[in-house]
């Protein structure tokens, strides 16, 4: 399996979890996309002095070949991934801790 075929099924995993597995739809909200535009920002610092340097290396066979100034175009579908999961959980958490409470305060 290639880096590309990689980090696309990652990114697809990611966006099912949030869309269909835990149904946050946080990736149709603005504040995600702001918080994507801060990550992105910070991510084009690191790895493309990460790429650039280069301390880390792809192997040309293993991605497209298409480059932002030096970070392969299949490290934003990895950043996606990795970003997605955790704000779609900490938001899937957050409503069901929300709404325990919610229930119990009912209760009382």
């Amino acid at each position: 399996m290639t880096y590309t075929t990689a980090a696309l099924l990652a990114a697809a995993f990611a966006l099912l979890l949030d869309l269909v597995i835990l149904r946050t739809r946080i990736t149709l909200t603005r504040r995600y996309v702001v918080f994507t535009a801060a990550m992105l920002a910070f991510f084009l610092v690191v790895n493309g002095i990460l790429t650039g340097l280069p301390v880390v290396m792809y192997s040309s066979h293993a991605i497209i070949g298409f480059r932002v100034t030096s970070i392969p175009i299949e490290d934003f579908a990895y950043l996606f991934a990795l970003i997605t999961p955790t704000v779609a959980l900490y938001e899937f958490f957050s409503a069901r801790r929300t709404r325990n409470a919610t229930t119990t305060h009912e209760n009382d």
